[in-house]
């Protein structure tokens, strides 16, 4: 789930993950994740790979997405260089993330990261689109949206 949410991905997209794919910037108190292969590019055709990137923490208080971030740097010292993240499919991938939030829709911590960029990036709808190569017009579905549309009906 703080995979899905940091780097607003497709359960698709965060299964691909293997864990050579994320690099430690210590200087600019980051995780770079690179070569994520998109899902979805019906308009970034063109586009198959994007990056992304987690906070890292410094100093002694650490906001919320920089705790996530901690898992995800904990969970990938368990790993192999070149290991998978999560050896598991999708329907299984969601069946976790759904027992394990409640019943919300895996989607929705995309949908939340998203409204996370759109609000740390001054409301810029065209910035956030681009870092997670989604048409503006497809992207405004989902920003500012509430949650209850993900619970099950």
């Amino acid at each position: 789930m703080c995979i899905l949410y940091l780097c607003a991905l497709r359960i698709s997209e965060a299964l691909r993950l293997k864990k050579s794919q994320f690099r430690v910037e210590e200087e600019k108190q980051r995780v770079r994740v690179i070569g994520i292969l998109l899902s979805k590019r019906k308009e970034y055709s063109r586009v198959k790979y994007r990056e992304a990137w987690l906070p890292l923490a410094s100093g002694s208080l650490m906001t919320t997405r920089q705790r996530m971030t901690k898992i995800v740097t904990d969970y990938l010292n368990r790993l192999d260089e070149d290991e998978r993240l999560f050896p598991f499919g999708r329907s299984r991938a969601w069946q976790i993330v759904h027992s394990m939030s409640r019943e919300f829709w895996p989607h929705l911590f995309r949908a939340l990261g998203e409204n996370f960029l759109y609000d740390a990036w001054d409301h810029d709808m065209l910035a956030v689109s681009d870092y997670v190569k989604v048409h503006p017009r497809t992207l405004e579905k989902y920003i500012r949206r509430s949650y209850e549309k993900y619970r099950p009906v």
